[in-house]
């Protein structure tokens, strides 16, 4: 399967040759058998805080595999806080303190040029996870597939309004548009909606993005939304679980929750999912994290042995502006009420205690 994709500033392109999960796996077993010697530290470089993923899904993913492939070398997490700068300032400490590798995902896409040349100039080895490096020489990328989240929110979007009134009023909360990802999700969104638009089964009444994928600009975004469209709104689609968070937490403030729905959060962070349960969200995604974070530490064992395996694991490429870069790409998982015991709970990602408080407690699930 190939998935490509331009994007404005510069030509984006997305190539996913899934043939090459074979060879992944292949690598998985030969990387338990004989594990690495090396010893030192992975710094892992996150952009905030506030998106909770990195510390709670990632990092426990990325010690996992460590464990497997390299038990003498440890991780340490550094957080940003949505400063580039700051970032930069934790890239050149990490390699004064002797960092054998980096795995990055940049506060700020554009501005990470500095970065990856701090770790080159050490010669140590960086990957890029998650975020987008722009115009960078990254080394590799571990990451999902983007354009699909916006495709299918929205497709469920479209087939659970179906019996509503048309056109169909949608507000869009999306992501923030440096990052080459919400670009992507902004696209497949598109893709699904403009033709509907043009048979005028659908509306857009209003789109903000959300800068820094920050709740509380969701939750302004939300309500400039409905008051530019009076109220009158069926649904809003936002692109994360910090967007859902703040349209919800608008929605509530104007006894509008569940009148209007909510599709499209992303992370599936336990707050999100709490919602979800409620009705007070229709749908979440989840990425591999498990699976992204192990291949992650398995591209950094590869290229600090220097035996070649990691050009083994790749199956696909992402154009940053500046090269193409050679990337690991692994699927999502679409995430309702019904394939929450499933998918979220069952796999370890989050336990019925973390679901079942807050909103959920009165749930179906959490009854039972």
């Amino acid at each position: 399967m190939k998935l490509t994709r331009n994007v404005a500033r510069g030509l984006f392109a997305l190539t996913v040759a899934f043939s090459g999960l074979g060879a992944m796996g292949a690598l998985t077993a030969q990387a338990e058998e004989v594990a690495s010697k090396i010893e030192g530290t992975v710094y892992f470089l996150t952009p905030n805080s506030q998106i909770t993923r990195f510390e709670a899904y990632d990092k426990p993913g990325m010690d996992e595999a460590l464990k497997k492939y390299a038990p003498d070398l440890k991780l340490v997490v550094l957080s940003a806080d949505n400063d580039p700068s700051r970032q930069l300032e934790q890239a050149q400490a990490a390699v004064t303190q002797g960092a054998k590798a980096i795995i990055l995902a940049p506060a700020v896409p554009n501005q990470s040029q500095g970065i990856v040349q701090v770790a080159h100039d050490a010669g140590i080895p960086i990957v890029g996870y998650a975020y987008n490096s722009d115009n960078s020489d990254i080394d590799y990328y571990v990451t999902v597939p983007f354009e699909p989240i916006g495709e299918a929110a929205a497709n469920f979007a479209v087939k659970t309004l179906a019996d509503a009134k048309k056109p169909i009023r949608i507000g869009l909360i999306t992501g923030d548009p440096s990052f080459f990802f919400d670009r992507e999700i902004v696209s497949g969104t598109e893709k699904v909606l403009a033709p509907l638009v043009q048979k005028g089964e659908v509306e857009i009444v209003c789109k903000s993005d959300n800068l820094q994928l920050s709740e509380e600009n969701a939750r302004v975004a939300t309500d400039g939304c409905l008051q530019q469209a009076g109220g009158d709104i069926d649904a809003f689609l936002v692109h994360n679980d910090s967007s859902a968070n703040g349209t919800i937490a608008a929605l509530a403030a104007q006894d509008l929750l569940r009148k209007v729905k909510v599709f499209g959060g992303y992370d599936s962070q336990a707050g999100t999912i709490q919602h979800l349960l409620a009705g007070n969200i229709e749908n979440d995604m989840v990425p591999p994290y498990r699976a992204m974070a192990d291949s992650a530490v398995r591209l950094v064992v590869a290229l600090l042995e220097k035996n070649g395996e990691e050009k083994k694991m790749v199956n696909g490429t992402y154009d940053n502006g500046m090269k193409a870069v050679p990337a690991i790409f692994n699927e999502n998982v679409f995430i309702t009420r019904d394939n929450v015991q499933a998918e979220l709970i069952d796999k370890g990602i989050l336990t019925r205690e973390e679901v079942c408080a807050g909103p959920a407690v009165k749930s179906a699930l959490c009854t039972k």
